[in-house]
């Protein structure tokens, strides 16, 4: 894993990605450098996925069980509505 990893990581939360991004840009900011900044919005990364098969994959090629719990409780607290325009299901 890579050692800027912070997600799903013992000992890493999200403070200590604040302190390494000021970090890092100060120092660029110092030396003169341009910088950009890109943001990547996963908020509904796992709506279209299959979470079964998700969860078999994280067993299979043996994440860390606090990575796998943690999916686990992601997808089993969530629920799925259709909305047609007659029929309202939630599941």
């Amino acid at each position: 894993m890579n050692k800027s990893h912070y997600g799903f990581t013992p000992q890493k939360s999200i403070i200590y990605t604040a302190i390494a991004l000021n970090d890092f840009v100060e120092e660029d900011l110092k030396a003169g450098k341009v910088l950009v900044k890109v943001s990547l919005d996963v908020n509904v990364a796992f709506d279209a996925s299959w979470w079964f098969s998700n969860l078999k994959n994280l067993r299979v090629f043996g994440y860390p069980k606090n990575l796998y719990k943690i999916t686990k409780s992601y997808f089993g607290q969530r629920t799925a509505i259709l909305l047609t325009n007659s029929i309202r299901m939630k599941r």
